[in-house]
């Protein structure tokens, strides 16, 4: 059988794209001819390293991104096509069709309440104007940025597709957030003729206006510029940040003028026509599983990530606590809530319930979140807290390894009836440490009620005040920590990578397809 798994967001290599790499080495495993399907390049070996997979049977396939309508056409080849990309829309073709979601998070999740409110009494009428850009081609990393704005980082190179006509312009937002100085930026058309010389600065984002040559197709327009690279922490080549992308006529007319202003008035948040040509929609835990219902009216089944427990085991433990998750600010992503940990851990040690002990820190940090990061390192001050921000796989396998406690706070302080998707969908952090033999005392909210029990494994708390508690029990109770911590190393095998391929093969015989 010929398969195909698509996440448009290896690069990333996220807890997401792990989950979707080790289908697609057990689907190859089981024999099948397996794809994995991207639009941007990522060496394989790096990928399989950086994840801790084997992909040796798994074939990566880089095609470029030509919008949802052309990747509905590619998945027609395939006999089995599994989507595994966050918030995808496209509208598969193959003999068998499988959604893997993450979470359900609504296409309007960013927008203000009278957004919202435009966006269902304005969309219909902006969104009948011209067709906005096909697809975003090579050489671009993944969105980044909050909710005001969101912008996509070229890599020196990179194309922006778009669709043919007559006479027409391409607006779109330029800058270069977080550079040391301007850079030139030079647009061409595909056959090399250049449409635009334009400039790009760290101070603000400029809108530009590019007119484009008469095609009977689609075409690639290409943005060149000099690339710097931001710092040890982050070594990837940025060139300029693209944002607000939109196609027009020559003269604008008021819709299209209202979707240049006001792009969030183009979303069609309503629109879930495309689970229509999935048979089986799969969730990574049960509380996305609950959300899936609510939001999209369908059932699915579950899927939990794959964890190395096999390779995550308790080494010479020290008096650490140990968080691990990405930096994020409030309301500018994923948030791991660290500068709430760092603030509840320096009240602790103030009052000498944790002395001796440690909190450590580890995550990847984009250069948007930065500033965040020097928040956490300004509350941090003075207290035995150390902080890892983009810190290789080795050294967080150490610190599972060594650390005695695992905390999580995602989630706190927000409210799952408004924003169920800022909280952990499952865990991943959790079960890894757990197999590390960290005791995990974490937030009784969402994915991590199927991860910890309480009392057994570990502890779920509601309060700072109940999070202090158990980790003061934990720090002076050893046998207690020992018995918790050898508990919660054998409940991880629940969703070691040998569960995980059986649960697949198990839904692949109910699809008729093993």
């Amino acid at each position: 059988m010929r398969v195909a798994v698509h996440n448009q967001f290896l690069l990333s290599m996220g807890g997401g794209e792990r989950h979707s790499c080790k289908l697609a080495q057990v689907l190859a495993e089981r024999g099948h001819e397996v794809d994995l399907l991207t639009h941007e390049h990522v060496g394989k070996d790096q990928l399989a390293d950086h994840l801790g997979l084997d992909l040796e049977k798994v074939s990566l396939r880089v095609v470029p991104e030509r919008g949802e309508r052309v990747l509905s056409a590619r998945s027609a080849e395939y006999d089995l096509f599994v989507n595994a990309s966050y918030m995808s829309r496209v509208k598969a073709r193959a003999a068998h069709n499988v959604y893997l979601c993450y979470f359900p998070t609504p296409f309007d999740h960013d927008l203000g309440r009278w957004q919202r409110w435009l966006v269902q009494r304005l969309g219909p009428h902006v969104r009948g104007g011209p067709p906005g850009p096909s697809g975003w081609g090579l050489g671009w990393y993944p969105p980044e940025g909050g909710r005001r704005r969101a912008w996509t980082w070229s890599s020196g190179r990179a194309g922006l597709l778009v669709p043919g006509g007559g006479e027409r312009v391409i607006g779109f937002d330029l800058g270069r957030p977080g550079a040391p100085e301007p850079a030139k930026v030079t647009v061409r058309a595909e056959d090399g003729r250049e449409l635009a010389l334009l400039e790009a600065g760290p101070e603000r984002f400029e809108r530009h206006v590019v007119a484009l040559p008469p095609s009977q197709r689609d075409m690639e327009i290409v943005f060149d510029s000099d690339t710097f690279v931001p710092g040890p922490d982050d070594d990837r080549a940025l060139g300029v940040a693209v944002s607000r992308v939109r196609m027009s006529s020559r003269r604008r007319s008021p819709q299209e003028w209202a979707g240049e202003k006001l792009p969030w008035l183009l979303r069609d948040p309503q629109d879930l026509s495309f689970l229509e040509h999935y048979e089986r929609v799969l969730a990574n835990s049960e509380y996305t599983r609950g959300w899936i219902k609510r939001y999209w009216g369908v059932d699915s089944a579950v899927l939990f990530p794959p964890i190395r427990v096999h390779e995550l085991r308790p080494g010479r433990k020290q008096r650490r606590i140990l968080s691990v998750g990405r930096f994020f600010a409030r309301g500018m992503g994923h948030a791991k809530k660290q500068l709430e940990m760092v603030e509840a851990f320096g009240r602790m040690w103030r009052q000498g319930l944790v002395d001796g002990w440690e909190l450590h820190l580890a995550g990847g940090c984009e250069p948007s979140q930065r500033p965040y990061l020097e928040r956490v390192r300004g509350a941090a001050e003075g207290l035995p807290v150390h902080l890892h921000p983009n810190a290789p796989r080795p050294l967080v396998e150490d610190l599972f390894a060594s650390s005695s406690i695992f905390w999580v706070a995602t989630g706190l302080g927000e409210s799952e009836e408004r924003q169920p998707w800022v909280f952990e969908h499952f865990g991943i952090t959790t079960a890894e440490a757990m197999a590390a033999g960290c005791v995990p005392v974490v937030i009784d909210k969402a994915g991590q009620r199927e991860t910890v029990r309480h009392g057994i494994d570990g502890y779920r708390w509601s309060t700072i005040d109940e999070l202090a508690s158990y980790t003061h029990s934990l720090v002076r109770d050893v046998p207690l920590r020992q018995r918790l911590a050898a508990s919660a190393v054998e409940s991880a095998k629940e969703f070691s990578e040998d569960a995980f391929a059986a649960r697949w093969a198990q839904i692949e015989a109910n699809l008729g397809i093993a």
